[in-house]
């Protein structure tokens, strides 16, 4: 009897079984999809966790299982001020990106002159209208349980064979004039990028692809796009805030292009989080989901805002789990380098 109980796949239920009932539940559930358990663990990050276990597929893919969950998603920012959601630190550097260049740099003079934008209505009123026009809706969606890839996948890049590198006489030309220059990596943008790893080298080339490509390549083997608000679970787990963490950058964090020089440690966004699931969280990087036929992106703006020179908060509002760029249109070409994917397997009862 290996018949799988629907109601177990979803929280509060799940959350409140033994240890030992969980792991039976998802054996069950490999066995059910024809996946191989690699082990069970408990993931944490922002006071939030899960305990599930890490699958691999047939075809070498990484999963987690997530469970269902009736939850509040997106934020409403109506009637809320600005300086009633971030603090001093953070209201500063939103107001930092609109002062004028002035001849007197000093400390103390800035400080004046972010008080001054900061009292003026005219600002005020850009953040508020940036955060109701950016921010997904608050709505009490069901999330139904999910196998979802563990981290995202490239797209329109594809792995050249090594057979194939060796017998390319431009390709093996370009890595030995790399050797005597002491570089790792060669990459032409959208056509090839060589790369050395474990002594040896590899590369890719770049294959054009569009969104419907994508998706059929996707559905023929069995998996889907997650939908936007699937994907905002994943990402916050019902936070009721900007960040899964709160509503303000935390600036002892390493982030990604905003690092301090001499911080070596692991970048705190770039971990697994309480799915144990490796979110970009990287305002360069966004991922793809698919809602209704429609193709969207969640995660990252391609860097739009932190390119921009606007500072670390407005270059960090894209990775929140709610954000959303309405102006964004997709258009029929994927942007291999900035464009992400992760397959998800829906549970349906069996």
């Amino acid at each position: 009897m290996n018949r799988i109980s629907t109601e177990e796949l979803y929280n509060p239920i799940y959350d409140s079984l033994s240890i030992s009932e969980k792991q039976e539940l998802l054996n069950k559930i490999a066995k059910a999809y024809d996946l191989e358990v690699e082990g069970f663990k408990e993931f944490s990050a922002f006071n939030k966790s899960t305990y599930t276990a890490e699958f691999r597929s047939k075809d070498g893919i990484e999963f987690v299982f997530v469970p269902g969950e009736s939850v509040k998603l997106g934020i409403n920012f109506k009637g809320r001020k600005p300086s009633k959601i971030f603090n001093e630190e953070n209201l500063y550097d939103l107001a930092y990106s609109f002062i004028d260049e002035y001849e007197d740099d000093s400390q103390d003079f800035i400080t004046e002159k972010i008080k001054e934008k900061l009292e003026d209505d005219e600002l005020i009123s850009t953040i508020e209208d940036y955060l109701d026009n950016n921010f997904s809706k608050e709505k009490i969606i069901l999330i139904h349980p999910l196998l979802v890839q563990k981290d995202y996948s490239e797209t329109c890049w594809k792995d050249i064979l090594d057979d194939e590198l060796k017998e390319n006489k431009e390709w093996k030309a370009k890595i030995e004039d790399a050797e005597q220059k002491g570089i790792s990596e060669i990459t032409v943008y959208k056509s090839i990028c060589l790369y050395k790893e474990n002594e040896s080298w590899h590369g890719k080339v770049y294959r054009e692809t569009t969104f419907k490509e994508l998706l059929q390549d996707i559905t023929d083997k069995g998996y889907f796009l997650p939908t936007k608000r699937e994907w905002e679970y994943l990402a916050g787990k019902g936070c009721r805030s900007i960040f899964p963490w709160g509503n303000n950058m935390d600036f002892s964090m390493k982030l990604r292009h905003i690092e301090l020089p001499d911080n070596d440690e692991e970048y705190t966004l770039e971990k697994e989080n309480f799915f144990g699931l490796y979110i970009a969280d990287d305002p360069y990087c966004r991922e793809i989901v698919y809602d209704d036929g429609i193709f969207l992106y969640k995660g990252g703006d391609g860097g739009r805002n932190i390119c921009g020179g606007l500072g670390p908060v407005w270059g960090y509002f894209p990775v929140s789990p709610y954000f959303e760029n309405n102006d964004e249109k997709t258009g029929e070409y994927i942007n291999g380098g900035y464009d992400f994917f992760r397959r998800v397997i829906r549970i349906v009862k069996r």
